[in-house]
């Protein structure tokens, strides 16, 4: 797996064509790909960054990119770089598959905003504080032990 950086016009593209095929404008954002065998299979946009808060948008293309190292560099970004106490996500309440994959990365529902998508579908808000998140390594660069976890 490839980690791409500096890409974050194409990669928003990408990532916004797969959030529902619409013109997604993420505006002023940092983005990390991930290329498996020439083709991009993971996108990661950041954005709306609001100290100690900022938004993560990741959209796939298959099952496969995810692994240990690729949440671990995923999530280094907005807590180690950016020094963010949290990261929001936010997803359609009828999109189940997000919304599994979202409690297994370890965010926790924290909230609904109704009626936020033009086609009247509910928002559902989804937070992950440093101190929860499992993927990332301590200070020493070994993975925390199962006890910090």
């Amino acid at each position: 797996m490839i980690l791409v950086t500096g890409e974050d016009k194409a990669i928003c593209r990408w990532v916004g064509d797969r959030m529902g095929g619409v013109d997604s404008y993420f505006g002023p954002c940092k983005t990390m790909g991930f290329v498996a065998d020439g083709e991009l299979v993971c996108g990661v946009v950041f954005n709306n960054y609001q100290p100690p808060n900022i938004e993560a948008s990741i959209a796939t293309a298959t099952p496969r990119w995810c692994n240990r190292g690729v949440l671990s560099a995923i999530f280094h970004y907005p807590f180690v770089q950016a020094g963010c106490l949290r990261v929001t996500a936010k997803t359609k309440a009828t999109n189940q598959p997000a919304r599994a994959f979202l409690c297994r990365l370890g965010f926790q529902q924290e909230g609904v905003i109704r009626h936020a998508y033009p086609d009247g579908v509910d928002m559902v808000v989804y937070g992950l504080l440093r101190d929860e998140c499992r993927w990332l390594r301590n200070p020493s660069g070994q993975a925390k032990s199962p006890a910090a976890r």
